[in-house]
């Protein structure tokens, strides 16, 4: 007899794996398929470093972290406690009448290679997401993040899923489900999310498809496989609860567990079936989508540079007219490429998060966490050699190189949110820029190395800053967004501004922060890089692509 409900259980469970697997595809940072890795965590595949464990116990979770994250771990503990329980619990509090909550656990990891060693998802280094949400155990698996932004988006994104989906779980594990489509899940964790928080270019692709009418359907929607989709169902989700009120999300994701993923369901909820809903919020996009749209398309009158390599991004040039990019033409994000004439090739094995080049086009420096911890190296363009470099400063970001060629700018995290430091070509720092309890990214130096331009919130706005070491100003102040600085030689700084997933290239005033914009087209700018004579490298988003082109003022 026991043995019988023993298979009756196991067969209801992988029933539940696979009812949910199809759910949440494998890109869903929640983790419902049959891995194993719930239940494999701490059984570590390698010796690691001795972790020494400690618990932050508060009022609704668990904090678990280990030597070295005591600030990330209050940092983790007020995102949680504060803004993000307050932001979801309120809206599902009457879900938790009859299954009382309970403490979610969260555990945080330092890096990513301890995150894998540790097995606490079933997936490998490379796919393995930002976090986990352990839906069957309520438990929260976290990566310390690059930036403070991030940390706040992925604690608040997936302690929404468990949230949310947490009270279901006797349901999920029924027969008489059919589950959570993707687009309701996801939709909801985005949009608890705070609005700085979400990936800018997320709402660049959702642009890009409604000026081309290209609104994909609920059931790609649903599918949840990149920025695209995630935009796609945060819009929709936020669509509802401004329409409807923001109450109806929680009876949403009730009505679909308990009575259906069907329009009927949808019908006694907001009298529209599940295509009326889907036209509506449709008709809505236009709407919210329109600035731009009057401009000529940049794309139908000039062509790409590298038309072959998908998803370029972060463009470096010498004096000689060598172009530097990052692409995921080879599937990985991202490897490092030099283009000379048309010749292109790949310049490392490792995988390349962020890079620039020495004033002499010698060397560059770049970023890599191919093996799981965020590390510098140095490349010789010569010989092809790479050195590992090691500053003072640890878990960098990003990277700037001064242009006499002595200093170094680097962007860290070292207490939960990105700070900016200035490091001597022997690893040691020599000045601090910026170190706020916000999140200092994206430095550029001015020509004559006394400044660096660089980018920090404010109000909810990204502006740019200047600092040298000793002062730091607020430059930019309009009520935009004001990313990507960077210098011609000739001592002009422009920047991409803008919203709503529309940025354009902007000339900044350096005595009252103004901008005066440098481009009417309707595509969204994701990067630029000045040249001479008021030219410009541009990477620009269109039509699911990011490439590189030459642009003249």
């Amino acid at each position: 007899m026991m043995a019988k409900k023993h298979r009756f259980y196991i067969l209801r469970l992988l029933l539940f794996f696979f009812i949910l697997t199809l759910a949440y595809p494998s890109y869903s940072a929640v983790e419902l398929s049959n891995t194993g890795g719930e239940f494999r965590f701490g059984k570590v595949k390698a010796p690691p470093r001795p972790l020494q464990w400690k618990v932050l116990t508060t009022p609704h979770f668990e904090i678990f972290f280990y030597q070295g994250m005591e600030e990330l771990s209050q940092r983790s503990r007020i995102i949680l406690e504060e803004e993000a329980f307050d932001r979801v619990f309120s809206d599902f509090r009457d879900l938790y009448t009859l299954t009382p909550y309970r403490k979610i656990r969260v555990i945080l990891f330092a890096s990513r290679k301890e995150y894998q060693n540790s097995q606490a998802s079933g997936l490998s280094l490379s796919d393995s997401s930002e976090g986990v949400a352990h839906i069957l155990i309520n438990r929260l698996v976290v990566i310390g993040q690059p930036t403070f932004r991030d940390l706040r988006g992925v604690l608040t994104h997936e302690i929404t899923h468990l949230i949310t989906l947490g009270p279901f779980k006797g349901d999920l594990l029924s027969s008489m489900t059919q589950g959570v489509p993707g687009w309701i899940a996801e939709g909801l964790a985005e949009y608890y999310m705070p609005a700085e928080t979400r990936f800018p270019q997320r709402e660049v692709a959702l642009r890009d498809v409604v000026l081309r009418g290209e609104v994909d359907a609920l059931e790609q929607i649903s599918q949840v496989r990149g920025n695209l989709h995630y935009a796609e169902a945060w819009s929709l989700t936020d669509y509802i609860a401004n329409k409807y009120g923001q109450a109806q999300l929680s009876q949403m994701l009730k009505a679909v567990i308990k009575e259906g993923y069907k329009d009927q369901t949808f019908k006694r909820l907001f009298n529209r079936s599940l295509k009326e809903l889907w036209t509506d919020w449709r008709q809505e996009l236009t709407s919210i989508y329109q600035e731009g749209a009057e401009f000529p398309s940049y794309t139908q009158l000039s062509s790409p540079l590298f038309a072959e390599y998908r998803d370029q991004t972060m463009v470096k040039t010498t004096k000689e007219g060598q172009i530097f990019f990052l692409s995921s033409h080879q599937g990985r994000f991202y490897d490092l490429y030099l283009a000379e004439g048309e010749k292109v090739k790949r310049l490392t094995e490792q995988t390349v998060s962020a890079f620039d080049l020495s004033p002499d086009g010698q060397q560059l420096i770049f970023l890599s966490d191919q093996d799981g911890e965020r590390k510098l190296y140095l490349l010789s363009l010569e010989s092809g050699a790479v050195t590992p470099f090691a500053p003072e400063v640890t878990n960098p970001v990003e990277v700037a190189w001064s242009p006499q060629g002595d200093r170094l700018a680097v962007t860290a995290n070292r207490k939960g949110d990105a700070d900016l430091f200035v490091v001597g070509l022997d690893g040691k720092i020599l000045s601090v820029i910026a170190d706020s309890p916000a999140d200092e990214t994206s430095p550029a130096w001015a020509p004559d190395g006394q400044w660096v331009a660089f980018v920090s919130t404010l109000q909810g706005y990204d502006q740019i800053h200047l600092g040298n070491g000793k002062t730091t100003r607020l430059l930019t102040r309009q009520a935009l967004h004001h990313r990507k600085p960077a210098w011609s030689k000739d001592g002009k700084l422009y920047c991409l501004t803008g919203e709503k997933g529309y940025y354009r290239l902007a000339e900044v005033d350096l005595n009252n922060g103004q901008t005066s914009f440098c481009w009417d087209y309707r595509e969204t700018v994701l990067e630029m890089l000045p040249q001479e004579d008021e030219a410009f490298l541009v990477v620009l988003y269109n039509a699911g692509r990011s490439e590189i082109y030459r642009f003249q003022r």
